[in-house]
């Protein structure tokens, strides 16, 4: 479905309402971006980062054609197939309208607990279930079920470290297999939630959890005290997964993880936004910037670290590419979901091997700008390919 002479029903702007759609503007795609409201202040329009983010994309659309306007659950009216929003006018002004249903639904929800009520869910099925409109980024990812499907893959299987469920006896398993290991939520995000272990010779533990300001290993003199202690944290063992640990490499002493971005282009086909590298603050074993991690280059990083080695080099460079190609392509299979927009955090180890850490269907963005500005030139091919596709 396109819309011709697309504007809104109604329109209100921050100031003098000068923003009218020209004749350019006819047979446009219209992408609606599902977000939520801003809970800092009351005003109805982003500031900040966030605000920056929208306007550069609506300028992307507008450099192709496309009208994308932000909204949150509370705008839609089902009844009348219409949807409160707002977008960023020519006048360079945010303004208010009430728009037709789009041609395109974009998820971006980056609120776990938000995304998971019922009512919010409710809309996400109804959206999902309109043939005349493309939702994509279903949801969040759970970990748990993102290592099965790919397990499901003999390709894909090759790059997971062991994972299970945890539970006391896969515990006490894991322990006697394995120096290190880590507990994670399977619904976690940015590190958050993270226990590293450590299994020393006899009887002798030690965990430390991620987020906390400093790095605090706790000593443990028997595998009964372990899990007794391990249990007052997490407190429910099925919301978490055991995982080996992988030896990762350092870069200038300090472990770090590769940061893919994978998208569907103006074909509709999985390809590599960009890469870039996060390294872990001295001491810690999550290399999120929230918890202290610091952005650098991949290439510095991947020369650094293969020193010179182009042969090592290019075969990081050959697993890179296969993984951020096969992985969603997985995913898309085995959980049937419509995904066009992920990010995969990727071990890299002493033998030049990667490991997929963790996928991400919610992505933030970038900091680095060639990545973010070819992810928004992806995106608005991928909005023009799919209104295509579905119409």
């Amino acid at each position: 479905m396109f819309i011709n002479n697309y504007q809104s029903i109604t329109e209100t702007e921050t100031g003098d309402n000068d923003y009218s759609p020209g004749e350019q503007e006819c047979m446009k795609p219209v992408v609606g971006v599902l977000t939520t409201r801003s809970s800092k202040s009351n005003k109805p329009y982003p500031s900040g980062k966030k605000a920056r983010l929208f306007k550069e994309l609506i300028y992307y659309g507008n450099q192709k054609n496309i009208f994308i306007f932000f909204f949150a659950s509370e705008g839609i009216n089902w009844k009348e197939k219409t949807i409160e929003g707002y977008t960023y006018g020519e006048n360079k002004k945010w303004q208010s309208g009430v728009y037709p249903f789009p041609d395109i639904v974009y998820n971006r929800i980056l609120n776990r607990q938000i995304e998971e009520k019922k009512a919010i869910k409710l809309i996400i099925k109804r959206f999902t279930s309109d043939k005349n409109i493309c939702f994509f980024n279903t949801r969040f990812l759970d970990k748990w079920e993102v290592h099965k499907a790919i397990s499901n893959s003999p390709e894909g299987q090759q790059f997971l470290p062991e994972t299970v469920l945890l539970s006391r006896r896969k515990l006490k398993d894991f322990t006697t297999r394995y120096r290190e290991l880590f507990l994670k939520p399977r619904r976690g995000y940015r590190g958050k939630g993270v226990i590293k272990l450590k299994h020393f010779s006899g009887n002798v533990f030690q965990y430390a959890c991620a987020g906390l300001p400093s790095i605090k290993w706790q000593k443990c003199s028997s595998f009964d005290l372990l899990y007794k202690q391990i249990k007052k944290i997490i407190k429910d063992d099925k919301r978490y997964i055991l995982q080996q640990a992988i030896d990762l490499c350092k870069y200038e002493g300090r472990i770090f993880d590769i940061r893919a971005q994978v998208q569907k282009n103006g074909r509709g086909i999985w390809a590599m936004t960009g890469a870039a590298v996060r390294v872990a603050e001295k001491n810690r074993f999550v290399t999120h910037i929230s918890n202290g991690g610091t952005a650098a280059s991949y290439e510095k990083v991947i020369d650094a670290v293969c020193a010179k080695s182009d042969e090592m080099k290019a075969e990081i460079n050959s697993q890179l590419r296969k993984v951020c190609v096969l992985i969603p392509w997985i995913l898309e299979k085995e959980l049937g979901l419509t995904l066009a927009v992920l990010t995969l955090d990727i071990g890299l180890d002493s033998n030049g091997k990667l490991w997929i850490i963790e996928v991400n269907s919610k992505p933030g963005s970038f900091d680095e700008d060639d990545i973010r500005i070819q992810h928004l030139q992806n995106l608005v091919d991928f909005f023009i390919f799919a209104a295509r596709s579905n119409n």
